[in-house]
Formats: C-alpha cells, sequence, structure tokens
C-alpha cells in the first residue's frame, strides 16, 4: 500500500502537459533526456562559465606574476654589491688588450696594475682580456701578480677559461713547481675545462703530464687531440713533442710509425720550414723506423724523409741525411725489395743527390740490384712497377 501511495504522487507531480512542453536535452531525436533550459537560456548559462573561468586564469596568472617579481626583487636586495662605475666601451676594451701586450713586453708592471685597476672597476666580465694581463704579468715574471688575477675573478664568481690555467700551469713547469701546476690542473677538471681544443693548449697540457710521468694522460690526451684535429690543428711542433716523448721513452715502433703517418696526413701541405731542434728529432724517427728492417716501416721513413728534404733548415747540409739514406737503402737491401730500392735511389737522384752522399758500398749494392732486375723474366713488366714506384 505503501508502494502505490508513492508511485501516485511521483505521478501527479509531473502532468502529461508539462511533459509535452520540455524539449529533448539530447541534439538527437532519438534521445531519452529531457531539456530543464532552452537553448537561449543555456548559451547564457555557457557565457557565464567560460567569463568567470577566464576572470579566474588572469587572477592567477596576475599571482604568479607577483610572485616572480618578488622573488626577483628580493634576490636584487640580497645579493652584495657591486661597483657601478660603468662599462667599458668596445673600441676601449680593444685598446686596453693592446696597451696590456705593450706594458708586458716592456715588463712595466705601474702601468699593469693601472690597467687592472681599471678592468675591475669597470666590472669587466670578459675573462680573455683577464687572460692577456695574467700573460702580461708573466712576462714580468710576477707570478703571485698572475695568479691573485686568477684569485679575483673566483671571488667575482666568474668562471676561468682553459688558457688561463695553461698560462699559470706553464709557468710553474718552467719553476719546476710540479705541486702547484697539479692544484691547478685540479680546479680545472673540477671546472670540466680539460677539454683541450686549441694547440697551445695541448701543449703545456703534454708537457704536464709528461713532468708527472702520467703514461695515461698522455695518451689520452693525444687521442683526443687527433679525434678533434681538424679543430686543434696540430702544428710541427706539437707533432715534434710527441715524437720526442715516443722516442725518449723508446716506444713500440707501431706508435712512432702511426705518429708519422698523421704527421703527413695533417701537414703534408705546410710547406714552412722547421727548426734544427725539430730536424733533429724526425731524423732520429727516420733512422728508428728504417733500422726494424721491415718493408712498411721502411716505406714510412721514405717518406718522411722526403717531407724534412723539402723543408730542410739553411743551417743543415745535406750531408747530415747520408747516413738516413743509407739506413733506408740497406733495409730495402736487405728485406729484397729490389724495386723499392731502385726508386728510392731514382727519387734522390732526381732532387739532385750527389754521388758522394751515398757509400761506396750502398752504390755497388744498387748496381747489382740493377744489373738482376734487368736480366730479370718478364723485364717489361718489371720496369712498369718500377716506373710506378718512382712516380709514387
Amino acid at each position: 500500500m505503501t508502494h502505490n501511495i508513492l508511485r501516485t504522487s511521483s505521478v501527479n507531480t509531473c502532468s502529461k502537459g508539462a511533459l509535452k512542453t520540455t524539449r529533448l536535452f539530447s541534439t538527437k531525436k532519438t534521445g531519452w533526456f529531457q531539456r530543464f533550459l532552452s537553448p537561449a537560456e543555456e548559451k547564457k548559462l555557457y557565457l557565464g562559465i567560460t567569463s568567470s573561468f577566464r576572470e579566474k586564469l588572469v587572477e592567477q596568472s596576475n599571482k604568479s606574476t607577483q610572485t616572480y617579481s618578488h622573488i626577483i626583487e628580493h634576490a636584487l636586495l640580497t645579493s652584495p654589491l657591486k661597483p657601478t662605475t660603468g662599462m667599458l666601451s668596445i673600441t676601449r676594451i680593444e685598446q686596453i688588450k693592446l696597451d696590456l701586450d705593450l706594458a708586458g713586453k716592456q715588463k712595466d708592471l705601474h702601468r699593469l696594475q693601472q690597467l687592472q685597476l681599471e678592468l675591475d672597476n669597470a666590472n669587466l666580465t670578459a675573462i680573455a682580456v683577464y687572460n692577456r694581463l695574467i700573460r702580461a704579468y708573466l712576462w714580468c715574471d710576477e707570478l703571485a701578480l698572475a695568479e691573485n688575477v686568477l684569485s679575483n675573478l673566483e671571488a667575482r664568481e666568474l668562471v676561468p677559461t682553459v688558457r688561463t690555467f695553461t698560462y699559470l700551469i706553464q709557468a710553474h713547469l718552467k719553476r719546476h713547481q710540479i705541486d702547484q701546476a697539479k692544484a691547478l690542473v685540479k680546479k680545472m677538471d673540477h671546472l670540466s675545462l680539460l677539454k683541450l681544443r686549441t694547440s697551445f693548449d695541448c701543449a703545456i697540457m703534454l708537457k704536464f703530464y709528461q713532468s708527472c710521468g702520467d703514461t695515461h694522460a698522455i695518451d689520452y690526451v693525444w687521442r683526443d687531440l687527433m679525434t678533434h684535429a681538424t679543430l686543434v690543428k696540430p702544428g710541427l711542433g706539437l707533432f715534434t713533442q710527441y715524437m720526442e716523448y715516443l722516442l725518449d721513452r723508446q716506444y713500440d715502433v707501431k706508435s712512432v710509425d702511426k705518429t708519422v703517418h698523421q704527421l703527413l696526413t695533417h701537414l703534408q701541405q705546410d710547406t714552412s720550414s722547421i727548426t734544427e731542434h725539430q730536424y733533429a728529432v724526425w731524423i732520429k724517427s727516420v733512422n728508428y723506423l728504417a733500422s726494424k728492417d721491415q718493408s712498411a716501416f721502411t716505406a714510412t721513413a721514405e717518406q718522411l724523409l722526403f717531407f724534412l728534404m723539402k723543408r730542410l733548415p739553411a743551417k743543415i747540409s745535406w750531408e747530415t741525411i747520408n747516413s738516413s739514406i743509407d739506413y733506408i737503402l740497406q733495409s730495402y737491401l736487405s728485406e729484397q725489395q729490389d724495386l723499392k730500392m731502385l726508386a728510392f735511389y731514382y727519387k734522390l737522384r732526381k732532387l739532385n743527390i750527389p754521388d758522394e752522399s751515398f757509400q761506396k758500398a750502398t752504390l755497388q749494392s744498387i748496381e747489382t740490384v740493377l744489373q738482376r732486375v734487368e736480366t730479370q723474366s718478364g723485364q717489361k713488366d718489371t720496369m712498369a712497377k718500377l716506373e710506378h714506384l718512382c712516380l709514387a
């Protein structure tokens, strides 16, 4: 009975007429739900909701902006005060660079200190300019003042460059102060500044690791250097430094051979002359390779010898290469590389090397080899191979 009463009251609350006047809520013709608002009322409600949402969004954005502004303002107010004596113009900075170099070469310490004061008062952040200042102080043999420049940069929370450290490391190495140099390298490592991308920096770090006897670090630096050789552009001086290290430590012949090939690859087009010291190191390399009596190493020695002959220092006479020539000829002879021996002799004579440059026994050996080649069967093919070797 109670159930019937509930059914009766629920039906009576919504008359049939009211149902006919209401619209379906769904847009489909077969929609099951009925609209409670007219289209105009729905539109008004939608606009009201979106308007309120936009107002809230703007309000939140304003709050975020105010928050960021407060953070920035607080950082500015709490940061330590720095001098605000004005910026230096680009023209003035360029002039200061020239003045630093001049004062350093003239060992004008008073002038350097004046320029440093101007840089500090201007709150300059260009590390390259301070590097010049360090170099100028070192030219004046003022290592303490040069290191003070680095300390000032660190106090101002400015990050030094690789060159900042290599200048100072070089100065300590000249004074045989290995511990001080190690401390600087440790700082470089902490700042991730051990990726070397200039020939000068590589040379200094190689010298440092050589002084420490760290062969692993030396090999790593050289491999990394060769990987980025197009960027670093190593010169003959850097190659000479590394080759001298290999020869002094009597490294295996393969390492010497590989380094010579690297030299010929990167500097074959470089026609600049070489120093007497560089010549002495590389002639030693020629003799070392040729003495191994292996065809591949002897061929490398030959290529290196011709490379050196094109760049022979003015004070070096042709007679100094006689022993190297004989090393290579005898090596080819012992390896029974008759054609390579004759081709090498032909190239030398083409460069107007006189017979006096060859030992009598070597000339007799060349004559014997030539007669043997001429009497061999298939002479036409043999001479074609010889011609190819002569042109190589």
